[in-house]
């Protein structure tokens, strides 16, 4: 079953509101997911594969400018850990993708918050941008599964990525390129992790390094293991011992 018609949304990403269209696109594939669960996954990797080359083509109707929401930056007290949930080797045109329909779109099409009124009916603007193009990454750091680190944004850039502005304005988001629903990371990872917060962050305090699952109670990302319970010693506590 397709929900997605390219050739549609071709002529659809021309229109500065497109985006318009998304909140729609998303309830038929929620839709799809309760029905039939692989042919959402299947759903959902044509959506973003046409978003992540319309990307790279600039073909999509985005803003110029807009709102500042990088002015709202607090001093950092906060470190988010999330992972990707998805199969390792996500490239950063991947992630845009993915995040200007999961995220931008749907806060562009209807704001959360009061503060974001400028932005109704506004072409979509993350205010961040690499090469002259805009980027819609939500975290600061992405550690790989040979422990390698690669920088995102920028500790002055607010990433869209804990569920909770006040959070988001404070923080800085270290995601994990790998899913762990079902194992934990390798120690090599955490290392990653830990080495980043060592050497970049060393004034924050550990209680302050927090899963995404503990701002926003109905995920379990980074990992249903990342907290202990159950009597069972979740993986955060390693990863708090290398820190």
């Amino acid at each position: 079953m397709n929900v997605f018609a390219p050739n549609k949304w071709k002529e659809k990403i021309t229109d500065p509101h497109w985006y318009f269209e998304v909140p729609a696109l998303m309830k038929a594939m929620k839709e799809l997911h309760d029905k039939d669960r692989a042919a959402y996954e299947l759903e959902k990797e044509r959506i973003y594969d046409f978003f992540e080359a319309e990307l790279g083509k600039e073909t999509i109707a985005l803003g110029t400018t807009g709102k500042d929401f990088d002015a709202e930056r607090k001093p950092i007290d906060t470190i988010v850990v999330h992972h990707t949930s998805l199969q390792p080797g996500l490239t950063k045109e991947r992630l845009s993708a993915i995040d200007l329909v999961r995220l931008y779109a749907v806060e562009f099409a209807a704001p959360k918050y009061r503060e974001d009124a400028a932005i109704k009916n506004r072409p979509i603007w993350s205010n961040h941008l690499r090469d002259g193009r805009q980027v819609f990454w939500p975290y600061h750091w992405i550690v790989r599964v040979d422990g390698n680190a690669e920088r995102l944004l920028e500790d002055y850039e607010i990433g869209w990525q804990a569920g909770n502005w006040d959070v988001n304005c404070r923080s800085v988001a270290i995601v994990f390129d790998d899913e762990f629903e079902d194992k934990d990371p390798a120690d090599i990872q955490l290392e990653g992790a830990a080495k980043i917060i060592r050497e970049h962050y060393p004034l924050i305090k550990k209680e302050n390094i927090i899963g995404h699952c503990e701002v926003r109670g109905h995920t379990d990302c980074p990992s249903p293991n990342f907290l202990s319970k159950n009597g069972k010693i979740g993986w955060k506590s390693k990863l708090l011992t290398l820190v």
